[in-house]
């Protein structure tokens, strides 16, 4: 079990570097120039960084389990609901110095949805291959006819 948590907390803070603290970081030093461009989506951006490390962590924890194929599909779940608010369907209001902008997003936002829907696929999957390999081991060897 230690090096499962051994490695869950690597990725944990590596995933917590490149998600949360390089943006934020990005984010810091671009909205000196323009403070109400970013100003909505320091939580968002925190949200998104929370649900990733969160499953990341759980399914490193959990892996070789059926549950770790479980965290998988409820992470790709939570990405597309996510995405769908974070994006307000798809259509995005933007005010920058007593101008508004609308901007249409649903092409990025069917992307998105389509990778997640990917990712969700391929964990149903992973997980019908492990009970099917678990199923497999308890079966009986099979004897030979002759």
């Amino acid at each position: 079990m230690l090096p499962r948590i051994v490695k869950a907390v690597i990725k944990g803070l590596l995933y917590f570097v490149f998600l949360y603290v390089l943006p934020m970081f990005l984010i810091s030093q671009v909205s000196s120039v323009a403070p109400e461009l970013f100003a909505g989506y320091g939580n968002l951006l925190n949200l998104f960084a929370g649900i990733v490390i969160f499953f990341v962590v759980a399914s490193e924890l959990t892996s070789g389990t059926i549950f770790q194929h479980g965290f998988n599909i409820g992470k790709a779940i939570i990405l597309i609901a996510f995405f769908v608010l974070a994006f307000n369907g798809g259509f995005v209001e933007l005010e920058v110095r007593g101008i508004r902008i609308w901007t249409d997003l649903r092409i990025l936002l069917v992307v998105l949805i389509a990778l997640d829907l990917l990712g969700l696929a391929k964990s149903i999957l992973q997980a019908v291959n492990f009970l099917s390999e678990k199923a497999e081991k308890q079966l009986p060897p099979p004897q030979p006819t002759g």
